[in-house]
Formats: C-alpha cells, structure tokens, sequence
C-alpha cells in the first residue's frame, strides 16, 4: 500500500477517539505560538474525521505551509 503523502491540516486533541478537532496554523510564526498554547498536549489523526488514529507532530516550515506529520498516516 503506498503511503499517503499529502499535507495534515487537522487533527484531535488528546487521543484518536476524541472529538475535539483543531486546525493546525498555515504560517511559521503562527505555528510557534500554536505550539506554546498546545504545550502539553498530543494530536491525534482523528478516528472520526476519517483518519488512520496515529499520533502527529507538528512541522513547521518557512518555504511552505506547515502541516502535521505522523509515520502511521
């Protein structure tokens, strides 16, 4: 099966069942206070949006959106 490679913009919060959605920030510099605001918590690929149930880490880029990421997506 080929992996999916296209660009995470959402996500959940906490674990892949919740049902608490977030849009990740487009720019850099949104990113890095989306990122203080989200200290301590986990993004999930979210069951109920469609997704794989995997965990995501945010990546941030400057020569493009920032997206999230996860290996099991």
């Amino acid at each position: 099966m080929r992996r999916d490679k296209r660009q995470i913009q959402t996500a959940v919060l906490g674990s892949a069942d919740s049902e608490e959605p977030l849009v990740l920030p487009l720019e850099a510099i949104e990113l890095d206070a989306f990122r203080t605001v989200h200290e301590h918590d986990s993004f999930w690929c979210g069951l109920l949006l469609g997704g794989c149930g995997g965990q995501l880490t945010t990546k941030l880029y400057t020569d493009r959106v920032c997206s999230l990421s996860s290996s099991a997506c």
